[in-house]
């Protein structure tokens, strides 16, 4: 079984990104709610899997997929 490795996005930033280049709370708060990175946001808080923030070299957000969400990128842009 994979187990999640869950850790504050400060250690994320730590870990994986050069000092003053790493994404701000509301950053990863943005890309986790958005399945772009995988994790958790309990209390406002952003928790990041750091095993699979590891492995993944491209993130991007889920593709769009259903006709409700296709009309509504294209009225939004």
């Amino acid at each position: 079984p994979t187990v999640n490795t869950l850790a504050k996005h400060t250690k994320a930033n730590r870990d994986f990104f050069a000092t003053g280049q790493a994404p701000a709370r509301a950053t990863w708060i943005d890309w986790i709610k958005r399945g772009v990175v995988q994790g958790a946001v309990i209390d406002n808080m952003p928790f990041v899997d750091l095993n699979w923030f590891a492995a993944n070299k491209v993130m991007a957000a889920p593709e769009v997929n259903s006709d409700y969400d296709q009309a509504l990128e294209l009225l939004t842009g």
